[in-house]
This record gives structure tokens, C-alpha cells and sequence, in this order.
């Protein structure tokens, strides 16, 4: 998992070093954005191809083969990573694997949603793989040419990451004792300083952030501030928790909290390059009626 992820890290830095190597900060972090999803994606995407036994359990019991698909996504998740990073073929790997991401939510956590009514991480999973796929919905809509129906998705996958970031904003001063970033099932460790004000602040930060989505006024600046203050969180309190995992378990286990909350600082960073897009060209259609 981590030589997948940590690979395509550096290979991504590296592809898009033009377009990270200049401008302002949130201009640069909006060109990694793509770069943090796609670690991530290649890290889920190994635990699927090397654990898939383990995750077979996952797959809802009506569908048949369930190997087949474990391994199906595992590749999936894997190509959509190399898709992004080298920017060939966004589109239809935007569409392909948001739209995938939206079927976890309908085969599996919206049922675990319904099952399990008073389990606030039930809604947080459910909002995590939903926020996860209208980001890369959006991604697609921003590269689509214009006038294709696909544009219309960058609205509509907005408004839907605003209102996200707006409950996870509330959970976090609900509990600010968890870990920041995505709501999970894990306290703070006590060696970082005053952690209930690391969510109290994080918590503030998706809140300012969710209400200028949703109400469209600096939405850009907005998500990339909050993709940017959400990979510091991952750089400063997610990954020295490696230092003290042992065993097998619990190093896989911090390696899913890191990839879960970059890949979350991702998809607002590439929901950020979606709006700047779709600006960009708004303007130039503009100027030249």
C-alpha cells in the first residue's frame, strides 16, 4: 500500500511540476490537487489487489463473483490514479470512477446508513464516498468540451460538497475530541498539543468553507483554503502516527486514516480546479460575444 501510494506521489509531483512550480499558494496547491487524490487511489487500490480475500467480505452478497470485483476495483482505482497524474483521458476517468464511488454509496453505505440510524460514522462514511465521487464528477465536467451534458455536473457535485463540508463542520465542534479532517472513528493521540483546538479550528475552517461553496461567492478560494489547511492536518498530525504503530494492523490502519483524509484535501483542491475551469472559460466566452 504504501510503495503504490508513496510511487505515484512522487511520480505526480514530478508530471505536474509545471504546473505546480509557479503562481500563488493556493494556484499551486489546486495543480497538486490531482496528486492527492491519485496517491490515495493507488493506495486503496493495492490493499484491494493484495488483501482481496479479505475484502470479498465487503462485497454485497446478492452480486456474484465477488474475487472478480475486488480485484475489479483495485485496478480501477489504480488506473484512475495514473489517469490523473498524467492528465490523459480525466474525462472518462472522472465520470468512471465518481460514478463508482457513487455506487459504493447505493450498494453499501446508504444501507448501512438505513441499519445503523443513531451511528454518526455511518453518515460520515456515507458523506466521505459521496463527497470522494462528486469531486471527480466535477473534475469531469470541467475538462468536458463545452456545451457537453457533463458540464452541467460541476453545479450540481458544488453544492453537494458545500453541504458535506457543513456537517462534518458541525461534527467537529460536536466531538471535537476526534480526529480532524474526516469525521472517524478515532480520537486525537494525546502527544499532539491541545487537540480538541485542532478541531475546533479544522471545524471552523469546513464551515466558513461550506457556507462560500454553497452560497458560490469565492468558492474557489474556499475549497482550495480548505484542501490546503486539510493536507497540513495530514502532514502534521496524520503522518507521525506511524511512528508509533506496531504490528501489521495498526500501521495499515494509520495508512487508511492518511489516505482518507488526503484523499478528502484532494477532492476539495480538484473541486477548486473545476471551478477555476469553468471561470476561466465563462470569461473567455464573455469576451468574445
Amino acid at each position: 500500500m504504501s510503495t503504490a501510494g508513496l510511487t505515484v506521489l512522487a511520480a505526480g509531483v514530478i508530471a505536474r511540476r509545471s504546473n505546480h512550480s509557479s503562481g500563488s499558494i493556493t494556484e499551486r496547491a489546486v495543480a497538486l490537487g490531482r496528486v492527492f487524490v491519485a496517491a490515495p487511489l493507488a493506495t486503496f487500490g493495492a490493499l484491494h489487489l493484495a488483501s482481496a480475500r479479505g475484502l470479498m467480505e465487503m462485497v454485497p452478497g446478492y452480486m456474484p463473483w465477488h474475487l472478480f470485483w475486488v480485484y475489479l476495483v483495485g485496478f480501477a482505482l489504480i488506473a484512475t490514479a495514473l489517469s490523473l497524474i498524467f492528465d490523459r483521458v480525466v474525462l472518462w476517468s472522472g465520470l468512471l470512477a465518481g460514478g463508482m464511488f457513487l455506487a459504493f454509496v447505493a450498494m453499501m453505505d446508504l444501507p448501512g446508513v438505513i441499519t445503523g440510524q443513531h451511528d454518526r460514522f455511518a453518515f460520515a462514511l456515507l458523506a466521505r464516498e459521496t463527497t470522494f465521487g462528486c469531486a471527480l464528477l466535477a473534475l469531469a465536467g470541467s475538462v468536458a468540451p463545452r456545451g457537453a451534458l457533463w458540464t452541467r455536473l460541476v453545479t450540481p457535485c458544488r453544492i453537494i460538497f458545500a453541504i458535506v463540508a457543513l456537517f462534518y463542520g458541525v461534527e467537529h465542534f460536536l466531538h471535537p475530541e476526534f480526529l480532524p479532517g474526516v469525521p472517524l472513528e478515532k480520537l486525537t493521540p494525546p502527544w499532539v498539543p491541545v487537540p480538541r483546538v485542532w478541531g475546533y479550528a479544522v471545524g471552523a475552517v469546513l464551515l466558513v468553507s461550506g457556507a462560500l461553496l454553497l452560497l458560490n461567492r469565492r468558492a474557489r478560494d474556499a475549497a482550495a483554503w480548505l484542501g490546503i489547511v486539510l493536507a497540513a492536518t495530514v502532514a502534521i498530525i496524520y503522518v507521525p502516527m506511524l511512528g508509533p504503530a506496531h504490528g501489521t494492523a495498526e500501521v495499515v490502519e494509520v495508512i487508511d486514516y492518511i489516505g482518507d483524509t488526503l484523499l478528502y484535501a484532494g477532492t476539495a483542491l480538484i473541486i477548486a480546479e473545476a471551478l477555476s475551469r469553468r471561470q476561466s472559460e465563462d470569461r473567455v466566452s464573455v469576451s468574445k460575444s
